[in-house]
């Protein structure tokens, strides 16, 4: 019975598959299916062999039923993923993930992983390892490390590591820049590089005759009449942006935004309630300052940085929440 029903859909497995115009993803699509549904495949009596043959054989009718619908087919569902990526809903630097593309589009997986080999083919789309980026994700992802070194000079230069001082290990500058460390250490020998930085055997430290022609920090002003924040929505707030950028998830613009304005608000208000630490306490006022600064530092002009950088700000506020005396407005 399976066999019949296998050779009867057969045909119009291989009709499919000489429509597919020359394209090497649906004809690679359409021989997997056809191969698995075989006719004359070998099966034992197994029963587990039957029911995975049985199981193949309506993975090929189902395609066929898909393909009769519209915007199912590959170069339909390339052409969808091409336009998301010209309008910016696909935004250069986050990842594309094939089973969100399949809902959104409400097409089949198969049909979608087919459409993306052959975006990838085209350029349109970029691979690392088993990830989908549009293409110039991964200069993107690579040109990190110079944002990081920007980051570090400008804290360099407000005063949260001193000339002369030693720099915090490459793994705690990677949880404040919300990055791992491999591209924090290029950041460091982009610094070295500029004379910014002193790489040792004993580690980082900030060179005497660094030149640190950066603005100062302003501290956000914290408007009196606004609502405050509680500690909880800090919490949330700060994690949800956090949770955002390391999962890589893509957050609306106008969410995002509006998230970065109330981390604004969040800084401002707790750098106005936080007294100032005494000299000697230096991881405490180091973090003051890198809240300070990072607050007063622009948001970048492209999605992935800016979801960094709110990132970045939230994890200073989340760093310096624990200042706040209990009780204090």
């Amino acid at each position: 019975m399976i066999r019949r029903i296998a050779r009867h859909w057969a045909p119009f497995g291989n009709t499919r598959r000489a429509a597919a115009n020359g394209s090497a993803a649906e004809e690679q699509l359409w021989d997997i299916l056809l191969a698995r549904a075989d006719p004359e495949r070998s099966v034992t009596q197994g029963y587990a062999d039957v029911v995975a043959y049985a199981g193949s054989v309506r993975e090929l009718v189902q395609a066929l039923l898909d393909a009769t619908r519209p915007g199912t087919a590959v170069p339909e569902v390339a052409r969808a993923i091409t336009a998301a990526i010209t309008t910016g809903d696909l935004p250069v630097g986050f990842e594309l993930r094939v089973n969100q593309v399949a809902a959104d589009l409400r097409a089949p997986v198969e049909v979608v992983r087919a459409a993306v080999s052959s975006l990838v083919d085209s350029n349109v789309l970029e691979r690392r390892s088993r990830r989908i980026f549009p293409a110039g994700s991964l200069d993107l992802h690579n040109a990190l490390a110079t944002h990081i070194a920007d980051r570090l000079r400008a804290q360099i230069a407000a005063g949260v590591y001193a000339r002369g001082s030693r720099l915090p290990s490459a793994k705690f500058l990677a949880t404040t820049v919300c990055s791992d460390s491999a591209p924090v250490g290029r950041a460091l020998l982009i610094l070295s590089a500029q004379g910014t930085v002193h790489i040792g055997p004993r580690g980082s430290e900030v060179a005497q005759s660094a030149r640190l022609l950066h603005p100062a920090p302003t501290t956000p002003r914290y408007d009196e009449k606004k609502p405050r924040f509680s500690r909880d929505t800090i919490v949330v707030t700060c994690r949800a942006a956090h949770e955002q950028w390391r999962r890589r998830r893509q957050a609306p613009a106008e969410v995002l935004h509006g998230r970065w304005r109330d981390l604004l608000s969040m800084a401002g208000q707790l750098l106005a309630a936080i007294p100032n630490p005494a000299p000697d306490v230096r991881q405490e006022r180091a973090a003051l300052a890198r809240a300070a600064e990072l607050a007063s530092a622009p948001l970048p002009d492209t999605p992935w940085l800016q979801q960094w950088h709110t990132a970045c700000l939230a994890k200073s506020i989340s760093d310096i929440l624990p200042l706040k005396p209990k009780g204090r407005p």
